[in-house]
């Protein structure tokens, strides 16, 4: 039970850390970017593009997640809406941990899972529909004329992408162990109601009484009852025992 409630600790400490995650993944726009080689100067992400103002020195971005005509095209687009609902998904997961002071655990467990294994599965088609929009005239701005759809050019990938390219196992994982946990919260639960002990539990309850407890000597009560004469056996034995008499009723 102590190992138990450790691991459930561990799985809610790593869903609010992947849901911070997901949200800075979703809000950053540092997907791809310039580099030496490149042509030109910014970086882009799902739904943001970003270029330097050399006035005032200093980066200006452009687009935005509520208005999905500032986007540049339809990959982006597609990247946006998945990359925020998986985020979006991520804070009703965290959300509903509070849920556990009110329902029961194996419920929770299970509710939790589904949605960060469908937040895995919308950060996946995210990341692999985000390089199909790489064919638009700001990339070739940045990235050169060998960009493309899913060709960088001169440009790279940047922290926010390949944390998100990570966090499709993190969130798959986390859906794993929430459905592991919830299996075995609903076999603690049969224990509790039915009573039944495991061979564990009865072998560490044996080794602590042994540690604990000193054995002492059970006298057991005999209850007092009359012994039952084998019949045979003592007819056989009057039989040899008995005198012979007389027909007048002396004996000889």
């Amino acid at each position: 039970m102590r190992e138990y409630r450790a691991v459930s600790v561990l799985w809610a400490v790593l869903t609010i850390v992947w849901c911070i995650l997901n949200i800075v993944c979703f809000v950053q726009p540092q997907w791809i970017g310039d580099t030496e080689e490149s042509v030109g100067y910014g970086h882009m992400g799902v739904y943001a593009y970003c270029y330097p103002d050399s006035a005032n020195t200093r980066y200006i971005c452009s687009g935005s997640f509520t208005d999905f005509d500032t986007i540049l095209n339809g990959p982006f687009k597609a990247t946006t809406f998945f990359c925020g609902v998986a985020a979006l998904l991520m804070l009703i997961t965290v959300a509903a941990l509070m849920l556990f002071f009110c329902f029961k655990k194996t419920a929770v467990f299970i509710f939790c899972g589904i949605l960060e294994l469908v937040c895995a599965i919308f950060m996946f088609l995210a990341c692999v529909i985000y390089p199909a929009g790489w064919g638009q005239k700001e990339v070739y701005d940045l990235c050169g004329n060998n960009a493309g759809e899913y060709r960088i050019g001169e440009c790279g990938v940047r922290w926010a992408y390949i944390l998100a390219i990570l966090g499709i196992f993190d969130a798959f994982v986390l859906a794993l162990l929430a459905f592991f946990l919830a299996s075995k919260r609903a076999k603690i639960d049969v224990y509790s109601t039915t009573g039944t002990v495991t061979k564990s539990e009865l072998n560490g309850y044996d080794s602590l009484s042994k540690k604990s407890i000193p054995i002492q000597p059970q006298v057991v009560a005999v209850p007092n009852t009359v012994p039952v004469v084998d019949t045979d056996r003592y007819s056989e034995y009057s039989r040899h025992s008995e005198k012979p008499r007389s027909r007048g009723g002396f004996q000889l």
